[in-house]
Protein backbone atom coordinates (compact mmCIF):
# COMPACT_ATOMS: atom_id res chain seq x y z
CA UNK A 1 0.00 0.00 0.00
CA UNK A 2 2.90 2.35 0.79
CA UNK A 3 4.45 1.64 -2.60
CA UNK A 4 1.10 2.32 -4.27
CA UNK A 5 0.78 5.71 -2.54
CA UNK A 6 4.34 6.56 -3.58
CA UNK A 7 3.61 5.53 -7.17
CA UNK A 8 0.48 7.70 -7.31
CA UNK A 9 2.38 10.63 -5.81
CA UNK A 10 5.11 10.20 -8.41
CA UNK A 11 2.51 10.22 -11.20
CA UNK A 12 1.09 13.52 -9.91
CA UNK A 13 4.54 15.08 -9.67
CA UNK A 14 5.92 13.82 -13.00
CA UNK A 15 2.93 13.95 -15.30
CA UNK A 16 4.86 14.05 -18.58
CA UNK A 17 7.05 11.08 -17.65
CA UNK A 18 4.02 9.10 -16.47
CA UNK A 19 2.00 9.93 -19.59
CA UNK A 20 4.86 8.87 -21.89
CA UNK A 21 5.39 5.65 -19.92
CA UNK A 22 1.68 4.78 -20.01
CA UNK A 23 1.45 5.65 -23.72
CA UNK A 24 4.46 3.49 -24.62
CA UNK A 25 3.10 0.52 -22.70
CA UNK A 26 -0.42 1.03 -24.06
CA UNK A 27 0.72 1.04 -27.68
CA UNK A 28 2.78 -2.12 -27.17
CA UNK A 29 -0.13 -3.93 -25.53
CA UNK A 30 -2.58 -2.61 -28.14
CA UNK A 31 -0.53 -3.85 -31.11
CA UNK A 32 0.00 -7.29 -29.58
CA UNK A 33 -3.65 -7.57 -28.51
CA UNK A 34 -4.80 -6.48 -31.96
CA UNK A 35 -3.00 -9.38 -33.61
CA UNK A 36 -3.72 -11.86 -30.82
CA UNK A 37 -7.46 -11.10 -30.72
CA UNK A 38 -7.78 -11.59 -34.49
CA UNK A 39 -6.47 -15.13 -34.16
CA UNK A 40 -8.25 -15.73 -30.86
CA UNK A 41 -11.50 -15.28 -32.78
CA UNK A 42 -10.30 -17.93 -35.22
CA UNK A 43 -9.31 -20.61 -32.68
CA UNK A 44 -11.38 -20.14 -29.50
CA UNK A 45 -14.48 -22.24 -28.82
CA UNK A 46 -17.35 -19.85 -29.39
CA UNK A 47 -20.87 -20.24 -30.73
CA UNK A 48 -21.73 -21.70 -33.10
CA UNK A 49 -18.26 -23.26 -33.47
CA UNK A 50 -18.10 -24.52 -29.90
CA UNK A 51 -16.00 -27.60 -30.74
CA UNK A 52 -12.99 -25.94 -32.38
CA UNK A 53 -10.51 -27.31 -29.85
CA UNK A 54 -11.56 -30.86 -30.75
CA UNK A 55 -12.35 -30.42 -34.46
CA UNK A 56 -10.71 -32.31 -37.33
CA UNK A 57 -11.44 -31.80 -41.03
CA UNK A 58 -11.28 -34.32 -43.86
CA UNK A 59 -12.12 -32.96 -47.29
CA UNK A 60 -10.12 -35.22 -49.61
CA UNK A 61 -9.21 -38.91 -49.82
CA UNK A 62 -5.95 -39.13 -51.80
CA UNK A 63 -5.10 -42.37 -53.55
CA UNK A 64 -2.06 -44.17 -52.18
CA UNK A 65 -0.90 -44.84 -55.72
CA UNK A 66 -1.24 -41.16 -56.71
CA UNK A 67 -1.86 -38.57 -53.94
CA UNK A 68 -2.88 -35.99 -56.55
CA UNK A 69 -5.97 -38.03 -57.37
CA UNK A 70 -8.78 -38.73 -54.96
CA UNK A 71 -11.11 -41.55 -54.01
CA UNK A 72 -14.83 -40.75 -53.66
CA UNK A 73 -15.71 -39.05 -50.39
CA UNK A 74 -19.48 -39.05 -50.73
CA UNK A 75 -22.67 -39.75 -48.78
CA UNK A 76 -22.24 -43.53 -48.92
CA UNK A 77 -18.70 -43.36 -47.52
CA UNK A 78 -19.87 -40.89 -44.88
CA UNK A 79 -22.81 -42.98 -43.63
CA UNK A 80 -21.24 -46.44 -43.94
CA UNK A 81 -17.85 -45.60 -42.46
CA UNK A 82 -17.36 -42.23 -40.74
CA UNK A 83 -20.81 -41.83 -39.20
CA UNK A 84 -20.45 -45.23 -37.52
CA UNK A 85 -17.12 -44.46 -35.83
CA UNK A 86 -17.12 -44.83 -32.03
CA UNK A 87 -14.36 -42.46 -30.89
CA UNK A 88 -15.62 -39.10 -32.27
CA UNK A 89 -18.13 -37.27 -30.09
CA UNK A 90 -19.82 -35.93 -33.19
CA UNK A 91 -19.46 -36.28 -36.97
CA UNK A 92 -21.08 -34.23 -39.72
CA UNK A 93 -20.88 -33.83 -43.46
CA UNK A 94 -21.60 -31.05 -45.96
CA UNK A 95 -21.61 -31.02 -49.74
CA UNK A 96 -18.93 -28.89 -51.34
CA UNK A 97 -20.70 -26.66 -53.85
CA UNK A 98 -18.28 -24.93 -56.19
CA UNK A 99 -20.27 -22.45 -58.28
CA UNK A 100 -19.06 -19.61 -60.46
CA UNK A 101 -22.03 -17.46 -59.50
CA UNK A 102 -23.42 -17.31 -55.94
CA UNK A 103 -27.03 -18.45 -55.49
CA UNK A 104 -29.66 -15.73 -55.50
CA UNK A 105 -32.68 -15.40 -53.27
CA UNK A 106 -35.86 -13.72 -54.52
CA UNK A 107 -36.70 -10.73 -52.36
CA UNK A 108 -40.13 -9.89 -50.93
CA UNK A 109 -41.10 -7.63 -53.86
CA UNK A 110 -40.65 -10.53 -56.30
CA UNK A 111 -38.52 -8.35 -58.56
CA UNK A 112 -35.11 -8.09 -56.95
CA UNK A 113 -32.62 -10.78 -56.03
CA UNK A 114 -30.02 -10.95 -53.27
CA UNK A 115 -26.85 -13.02 -53.38
CA UNK A 116 -26.72 -15.45 -50.46
CA UNK A 117 -24.35 -18.05 -49.09
CA UNK A 118 -25.76 -21.53 -48.51
CA UNK A 119 -24.62 -24.79 -47.00
CA UNK A 120 -26.06 -28.16 -48.03
CA UNK A 121 -25.76 -30.32 -44.91
CA UNK A 122 -27.14 -33.35 -43.08
CA UNK A 123 -29.12 -33.20 -39.79
CA UNK A 124 -26.06 -33.89 -37.60
CA UNK A 125 -24.65 -30.55 -38.70
CA UNK A 126 -26.89 -28.74 -36.20
CA UNK A 127 -25.62 -30.93 -33.37
CA UNK A 128 -22.02 -30.26 -34.33
CA UNK A 129 -22.46 -26.49 -34.71
CA UNK A 130 -24.61 -24.98 -31.98
CA UNK A 131 -26.65 -22.21 -33.55
CA UNK A 132 -29.11 -20.27 -31.41
CA UNK A 133 -32.57 -20.80 -32.85
CA UNK A 134 -34.88 -17.82 -32.43
CA UNK A 135 -37.73 -19.51 -34.29
CA UNK A 136 -38.54 -23.10 -35.18
CA UNK A 137 -35.95 -25.89 -35.24
CA UNK A 138 -33.48 -27.63 -37.59
CA UNK A 139 -34.78 -29.93 -40.30
CA UNK A 140 -35.19 -33.51 -39.13
CA UNK A 141 -33.76 -36.84 -40.21
CA UNK A 142 -37.16 -37.59 -41.77
CA UNK A 143 -36.92 -34.38 -43.83
CA UNK A 144 -33.48 -35.45 -44.98
CA UNK A 145 -34.41 -39.06 -45.79
CA UNK A 146 -37.38 -37.91 -47.87
CA UNK A 147 -35.45 -35.17 -49.68
CA UNK A 148 -37.80 -32.39 -48.62
CA UNK A 149 -36.99 -28.85 -49.73
CA UNK A 150 -36.78 -27.23 -46.32
CA UNK A 151 -34.35 -24.62 -45.05
CA UNK A 152 -32.99 -22.88 -42.01
CA UNK A 153 -32.37 -19.17 -42.54
CA UNK A 154 -30.73 -16.41 -40.53
CA UNK A 155 -32.55 -13.74 -38.59
CA UNK A 156 -31.17 -11.14 -41.00
CA UNK A 157 -32.69 -12.92 -44.02
CA UNK A 158 -35.96 -13.40 -42.17
CA UNK A 159 -36.18 -9.68 -41.40
CA UNK A 160 -35.45 -8.78 -45.03
CA UNK A 161 -38.07 -11.13 -46.44
CA UNK A 162 -40.88 -11.09 -43.91
CA UNK A 163 -40.27 -8.05 -41.74
CA UNK A 164 -38.64 -7.64 -38.34
CA UNK A 165 -40.09 -9.95 -35.72
CA UNK A 166 -42.43 -11.73 -38.15
CA UNK A 167 -42.90 -15.49 -37.85
CA UNK A 168 -40.93 -17.00 -40.74
CA UNK A 169 -41.53 -20.68 -39.93
CA UNK A 170 -43.73 -22.23 -42.61
CA UNK A 171 -43.05 -19.40 -45.06
CA UNK A 172 -41.46 -20.03 -48.45
CA UNK A 173 -38.15 -18.68 -49.75
CA UNK A 174 -37.02 -18.92 -53.37
CA UNK A 175 -33.37 -19.61 -54.18
CA UNK A 176 -32.31 -19.99 -57.79
CA UNK A 177 -35.99 -20.50 -58.66
CA UNK A 178 -36.36 -23.40 -56.21
CA UNK A 179 -38.81 -22.99 -53.33
CA UNK A 180 -37.91 -23.97 -49.76
CA UNK A 181 -40.15 -24.10 -46.71
CA UNK A 182 -38.57 -22.37 -43.72
CA UNK A 183 -38.35 -24.71 -40.72
CA UNK A 184 -36.14 -22.59 -38.48
CA UNK A 185 -34.49 -19.20 -37.99
CA UNK A 186 -31.12 -18.80 -36.28
CA UNK A 187 -29.32 -15.80 -34.84
CA UNK A 188 -27.21 -14.40 -37.68
CA UNK A 189 -23.71 -15.87 -37.30
CA UNK A 190 -20.66 -13.68 -37.68
CA UNK A 191 -18.69 -13.84 -40.93
CA UNK A 192 -15.70 -14.51 -38.65
CA UNK A 193 -17.08 -18.01 -38.04
CA UNK A 194 -15.62 -19.28 -41.31
CA UNK A 195 -16.64 -22.94 -40.97
CA UNK A 196 -20.28 -22.29 -40.11
CA UNK A 197 -21.34 -18.92 -41.52
CA UNK A 198 -24.11 -18.91 -44.13
CA UNK A 199 -27.44 -17.31 -44.95
CA UNK A 200 -29.29 -20.56 -45.66
CA UNK A 201 -28.84 -24.20 -44.63
CA UNK A 202 -30.68 -26.98 -46.49
CA UNK A 203 -30.58 -30.80 -46.66
CA UNK A 204 -28.20 -31.91 -49.38
CA UNK A 205 -30.66 -34.72 -50.12
CA UNK A 206 -33.17 -32.21 -51.52
CA UNK A 207 -33.04 -32.30 -55.32
CA UNK A 208 -33.03 -28.53 -55.52
CA UNK A 209 -29.98 -28.30 -53.19
CA UNK A 210 -27.65 -29.47 -55.94
CA UNK A 211 -29.65 -28.01 -58.81
CA UNK A 212 -27.54 -27.37 -61.88
CA UNK A 213 -25.21 -30.30 -61.18
CA UNK A 214 -24.91 -33.28 -63.49
CA UNK A 215 -24.48 -35.69 -60.57
CA UNK A 216 -26.78 -37.24 -58.00
CA UNK A 217 -26.47 -35.82 -54.48
CA UNK A 218 -25.37 -39.24 -53.26
CA UNK A 219 -22.28 -38.98 -55.44
CA UNK A 220 -21.47 -35.34 -54.68
CA UNK A 221 -18.19 -34.72 -52.80
CA UNK A 222 -18.48 -34.15 -49.05
CA UNK A 223 -16.47 -32.34 -46.43
CA UNK A 224 -16.44 -34.47 -43.26
CA UNK A 225 -15.85 -32.90 -39.84
CA UNK A 226 -15.10 -34.81 -36.62
CA UNK A 227 -15.12 -33.74 -32.99
CA UNK A 228 -12.52 -35.76 -31.08
CA UNK A 229 -11.55 -35.03 -27.44
CA UNK A 230 -7.82 -34.86 -26.78
CA UNK A 231 -8.04 -37.95 -24.55
CA UNK A 232 -9.35 -40.00 -27.51
CA UNK A 233 -7.06 -38.70 -30.22
CA UNK A 234 -4.82 -41.77 -30.39
CA UNK A 235 -7.85 -44.07 -30.32
CA UNK A 236 -9.43 -42.00 -33.09
CA UNK A 237 -6.36 -42.28 -35.30
CA UNK A 238 -6.28 -46.04 -34.71
CA UNK A 239 -9.97 -46.39 -35.54
CA UNK A 240 -9.52 -44.25 -38.66
CA UNK A 241 -6.76 -46.61 -39.80
CA UNK A 242 -9.14 -49.54 -39.30
CA UNK A 243 -11.80 -47.70 -41.34
CA UNK A 244 -9.19 -47.12 -44.05
CA UNK A 245 -8.34 -50.83 -44.10
CA UNK A 246 -12.01 -51.79 -44.48
CA UNK A 247 -12.49 -49.27 -47.26
CA UNK A 248 -9.40 -50.37 -49.17
CA UNK A 249 -10.35 -54.04 -48.89
CA UNK A 250 -13.35 -53.45 -51.18
CA UNK A 251 -11.80 -50.77 -53.40
CA UNK A 252 -8.91 -52.63 -54.98
CA UNK A 253 -6.86 -50.35 -57.20
CA UNK A 254 -8.44 -47.28 -55.55
CA UNK A 255 -6.85 -47.60 -52.09
CA UNK A 256 -7.14 -44.31 -50.17
CA UNK A 257 -5.06 -42.69 -47.43
CA UNK A 258 -7.48 -41.27 -44.84
CA UNK A 259 -4.92 -39.55 -42.65
CA UNK A 260 -2.79 -37.65 -45.17
CA UNK A 261 -5.16 -34.66 -45.41
CA UNK A 262 -6.77 -34.94 -41.98
CA UNK A 263 -6.29 -31.56 -40.27
CA UNK A 264 -7.13 -30.21 -36.87
CA UNK A 265 -8.80 -26.82 -36.60
CA UNK A 266 -5.57 -25.35 -35.24
CA UNK A 267 -3.59 -26.70 -38.21
CA UNK A 268 -6.16 -25.24 -40.55
CA UNK A 269 -5.82 -21.80 -38.94
CA UNK A 270 -2.03 -22.10 -38.88
CA UNK A 271 -2.03 -22.67 -42.64
CA UNK A 272 -4.16 -19.54 -43.06
CA UNK A 273 -1.66 -17.51 -41.03
CA UNK A 274 1.13 -18.92 -43.21
CA UNK A 275 -0.70 -17.63 -46.27
CA UNK A 276 -0.99 -14.16 -44.73
CA UNK A 277 2.75 -14.07 -43.90
CA UNK A 278 3.62 -15.77 -47.20
CA UNK A 279 5.68 -18.35 -45.29
CA UNK A 280 5.92 -22.12 -45.07
CA UNK A 281 4.22 -23.62 -42.03
CA UNK A 282 7.44 -24.88 -40.49
CA UNK A 283 9.07 -21.44 -40.78
CA UNK A 284 6.07 -19.43 -39.64
CA UNK A 285 7.09 -19.58 -35.97
CA UNK A 286 10.17 -17.52 -36.82
CA UNK A 287 7.98 -14.87 -38.44
CA UNK A 288 5.29 -14.46 -35.81
CA UNK A 289 7.22 -14.73 -32.52
CA UNK A 290 9.97 -12.20 -33.43
CA UNK A 291 7.30 -9.77 -34.66
CA UNK A 292 5.40 -9.98 -31.35
CA UNK A 293 8.57 -9.73 -29.25
CA UNK A 294 9.71 -6.75 -31.31
CA UNK A 295 6.43 -4.97 -30.59
CA UNK A 296 7.06 -5.48 -26.86
CA UNK A 297 10.84 -5.05 -26.78
CA UNK A 298 11.17 -1.74 -28.63
CA UNK A 299 8.91 0.16 -26.19
CA UNK A 300 10.71 -1.55 -23.28
CA UNK A 301 14.08 -0.25 -24.53
CA UNK A 302 12.66 3.25 -24.91
CA UNK A 303 11.21 3.07 -21.41
CA UNK A 304 14.57 1.87 -20.10
CA UNK A 305 16.17 5.08 -21.38
CA UNK A 306 13.45 7.16 -19.73
CA UNK A 307 13.89 5.33 -16.42
CA UNK A 308 17.68 5.74 -16.57
CA UNK A 309 17.31 9.49 -17.16
CA UNK A 310 14.84 9.78 -14.31
CA UNK A 311 17.10 7.81 -11.98
CA UNK A 312 19.97 10.17 -12.70
CA UNK A 313 17.79 13.06 -11.56
CA UNK A 314 16.72 11.16 -8.43
CA UNK A 315 20.18 9.99 -7.36
CA UNK A 316 20.73 12.81 -4.82
CA UNK A 317 17.36 12.05 -3.21
CA UNK A 318 18.15 8.31 -3.14
CA UNK A 319 21.58 9.02 -1.66
CA UNK A 320 20.07 11.04 1.19
CA UNK A 321 17.58 8.26 1.94
CA UNK A 322 20.41 5.71 1.91
CA UNK A 323 22.38 7.92 4.30
CA UNK A 324 19.44 7.85 6.71
CA UNK A 325 19.32 4.07 6.63
CA UNK A 326 17.08 3.18 3.70
CA UNK A 327 18.06 -0.19 2.29
CA UNK A 328 18.87 -0.69 -1.37
CA UNK A 329 16.12 -3.28 -1.82
CA UNK A 330 13.59 -0.80 -0.36
CA UNK A 331 14.56 1.86 -2.88
CA UNK A 332 14.61 -0.67 -5.69
CA UNK A 333 11.19 -1.98 -4.63
CA UNK A 334 9.79 1.53 -4.87
CA UNK A 335 11.07 1.90 -8.45
CA UNK A 336 9.64 -1.50 -9.44
CA UNK A 337 6.28 -0.74 -7.79
CA UNK A 338 6.03 2.59 -9.60
CA UNK A 339 6.69 0.90 -12.94
CA UNK A 340 4.24 -1.92 -12.24
CA UNK A 341 1.48 0.59 -11.52
CA UNK A 342 2.25 2.50 -14.73
CA UNK A 343 2.43 -0.77 -16.69
CA UNK A 344 -0.96 -1.90 -15.36
CA UNK A 345 -2.55 1.42 -16.31
CA UNK A 346 -0.89 1.24 -19.73
CA UNK A 347 -2.13 -2.31 -20.18
CA UNK A 348 -5.74 -1.34 -19.46
CA UNK A 349 -5.48 1.64 -21.82
CA UNK A 350 -3.91 -0.58 -24.48
CA UNK A 351 -6.69 -3.14 -24.15
CA UNK A 352 -9.30 -0.42 -24.60
CA UNK A 353 -7.47 0.86 -27.69
CA UNK A 354 -7.33 -2.65 -29.16
CA UNK A 355 -11.05 -3.22 -28.52
CA UNK A 356 -11.93 0.15 -30.07
CA UNK A 357 -9.89 -0.52 -33.21
CA UNK A 358 -11.20 -4.08 -33.54
CA UNK A 359 -14.80 -2.94 -33.34
CA UNK A 360 -14.63 0.35 -35.25
CA UNK A 361 -12.52 -1.03 -38.12
CA UNK A 362 -13.47 -4.70 -37.84
CA UNK A 363 -14.10 -5.12 -41.56
CA UNK A 364 -10.56 -3.93 -42.41
CA UNK A 365 -8.62 -5.39 -39.46
CA UNK A 366 -9.97 -8.93 -39.69
CA UNK A 367 -9.73 -8.98 -43.48
CA UNK A 368 -6.09 -7.83 -43.56
CA UNK A 369 -4.83 -10.07 -40.75
CA UNK A 370 -6.87 -13.20 -41.47
CA UNK A 371 -7.16 -13.09 -45.27
CA UNK A 372 -10.70 -14.47 -45.15
CA UNK A 373 -12.79 -14.36 -48.32
CA UNK A 374 -15.94 -14.28 -46.16
CA UNK A 375 -15.05 -10.74 -45.06
CA UNK A 376 -14.60 -9.21 -48.50
CA UNK A 377 -16.94 -6.25 -48.83
CA UNK A 378 -18.80 -6.98 -45.58
CA UNK A 379 -18.80 -5.78 -41.99
CA UNK A 380 -18.72 -8.84 -39.71
CA UNK A 381 -20.83 -9.17 -36.60
CA UNK A 382 -18.59 -8.82 -33.53
CA UNK A 383 -19.91 -9.93 -30.15
CA UNK A 384 -18.49 -9.49 -26.67
CA UNK A 385 -17.20 -13.06 -26.35
CA UNK A 386 -15.09 -12.52 -29.49
CA UNK A 387 -13.24 -9.50 -28.11
CA UNK A 388 -12.57 -10.60 -24.55
CA UNK A 389 -9.89 -13.25 -24.31
CA UNK A 390 -8.70 -13.12 -20.68
CA UNK A 391 -5.83 -15.55 -21.22
CA UNK A 392 -4.47 -13.53 -24.15
CA UNK A 393 -4.65 -10.22 -22.31
CA UNK A 394 -3.10 -11.59 -19.12
CA UNK A 395 -0.28 -13.25 -21.10
CA UNK A 396 0.48 -10.07 -23.04
CA UNK A 397 0.31 -8.00 -19.85
CA UNK A 398 2.58 -10.45 -17.99
CA UNK A 399 5.20 -10.37 -20.76
CA UNK A 400 4.97 -6.59 -20.90
CA UNK A 401 5.33 -6.37 -17.10
CA UNK A 402 8.43 -8.55 -17.17
CA UNK A 403 10.04 -6.50 -19.93
CA UNK A 404 9.09 -3.18 -18.32
CA UNK A 405 10.28 -4.27 -14.88
CA UNK A 406 13.60 -5.36 -16.37
CA UNK A 407 13.79 -2.08 -18.25
CA UNK A 408 13.29 -0.24 -14.96
CA UNK A 409 15.28 -2.54 -12.66
CA UNK A 410 18.55 -2.59 -14.59
CA UNK A 411 19.14 1.19 -14.70
CA UNK A 412 17.80 1.58 -11.15
CA UNK A 413 20.10 -1.16 -9.84
CA UNK A 414 23.13 0.34 -11.57
CA UNK A 415 22.31 3.79 -10.22
CA UNK A 416 21.78 2.56 -6.65
CA UNK A 417 25.16 0.80 -6.63
CA UNK A 418 26.94 4.12 -6.81
CA UNK A 419 28.51 5.34 -3.52
CA UNK A 420 26.44 7.78 -1.47
CA UNK A 421 29.02 10.58 -1.75
CA UNK A 422 29.23 10.27 -5.51
CA UNK A 423 25.44 10.28 -5.83
CA UNK A 424 25.04 13.37 -3.64
CA UNK A 425 27.62 15.31 -5.68
CA UNK A 426 25.60 14.87 -8.89
CA UNK A 427 24.19 18.21 -9.95
CA UNK A 428 20.47 18.46 -9.44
Amino acid sequence: MRYLRQALAMMREEKLYSAMYVAGTALAIAFVMLIAEVYYVKVADMAPEVRRSTTYYLDFLPLKSNPNEGAPLNHEVFTSLFQKMKTPECVTGAIVMFTVQPPYMKMADGLHDRAVTRRAVEPGYFRFYEYRFVQGAPFTQDDFDNGRSVAVITEEISDLLFGRGANAVGQTVSINNYDYRVCGVVETPSALMEQSVADVWMPYSAKSSVGGWDVNWRDAPLDVTFSVPASKREAFMQELKEVETRYNSVHKGQEADMTMYLKSHYSNVWEGIADVFDAWNENLFWYVVPAILLLLLVPALNLSGMVASRMERQLPEMAIRKAFGAKRRTLLGQVIAENLVLTLIGGIVGLCIAWTVLYAWRDWVFYVFSDSSNLYGSVPVVRGEMLFGPAIFLTALLVCCVLNVLAATVPAWLSLRKPIVESMMIKK
